[in-house]
């Protein structure tokens, strides 16, 4: 599944699934090029890439701005001459409140780095595919993107609307020859599931938080780097048949995913 000579650009690429996506399509040849608002975790990132004889480099900044987004797309390009690659990973969890007791611009910037951050990249990543004549899209979303799940709703929302992005992307960027397709990870071993369960039960409420410290404790988190993988399959040419899909690690094996 040789990714060489491939140029990817990865939000979020300095922790958790976003880290583990990087490493593993520079181990398959992908130049990688990563973004967050973190420099010093892009840094150390860039550092076991290059350690281990692969090429990358990073971009400082936030995803639902506009200019970061066409700078580090543009980065890209100039380091290594194109783009063939985008895995939009950078997300917040969002307020964890109900929605009566919502501050606004907690709802916003949810929406804004989870959606609109998104739509940005996808934008100036198709731009540069569509020249190239062909380009691979994966949006890290969620299941909360179709189901209801009391506290989030601000984060299911963002979720939501980013798999039907995907879906309609799917179709319109058929002719480009530009497959996008979603992952639902599933409850990850990350900082965001920490950070999660440092809310406490006064934030999420009794039952919610200890459904997510019964998770942790009985070793149901799943390792990003399960994940990875299938980030890595949607990316190589051997997912050129599949566009507009979204879907768990297993809805993927039914498919032909042998990961």
């Amino acid at each position: 599944m040789s990714l060489k000579g491939k140029v990817a650009f990865i939000t979020g690429g300095g922790r958790g699934l976003g880290r583990s996506i990087a490493l593993a399509l520079a181990r398959e040849g992908a130049r990688v090029v990563i973004m967050s608002r973190s420099s010093k975790e892009l840094q150390e990132v860039v550092s076991q890439i290059k350690a281990s004889g692969g090429e990358g480099h990073y971009c400082g900044g936030d995803v639902s701005n506009p200019e970061d987004v066409s700078r580090g797309v543009e980065q890209a390009v100039k380091e290594y001459g194109g783009l063939d690659i985008l895995v939009n990973n950078a997300g917040v969890i969002g307020p964890a409140r109900f929605l009566e007791d919502t501050d606004e611009a907690a709802w916003q910037k949810t929406v804004n780095t989870n959606l609109y951050g998104a739509f940005l990249c996808c934008r100036a990543a198709g731009l540069v595919m569509k020249e190239r004549g062909s380009g691979k899209i994966i949006n890290i979303s969620s299941g909360l993107g179709q189901m209801a799940f009391p506290r989030f709703c601000a984060y299911a929302v963002s979720k939501a609307g980013e798999i039907q992005m995907t879906r309609s992307l799917a179709e319109e960027w058929t002719p480009m020859n530009i497959q996008v397709n979603a992952i639902d990870p599933g409850v990850m071993d990350t900082g965001m599931q920490e950070g999660v369960r440092g809310l406490g039960p006064a934030v999420l409420g009794q039952e919610l938080h200890d459904h997510f410290v019964e998770f942790k404790e009985k070793g149901l988190l799943k390792d990003p780097e399960r994940v990875a993988t299938l980030a890595v399959h949607l990316a190589s040419p051997s997912s050129n048949h599949l566009s507009g899909h979204f879907g768990t690690l297993d809805y993927y094996r039914r498919l032909g995913w042998t990961g």
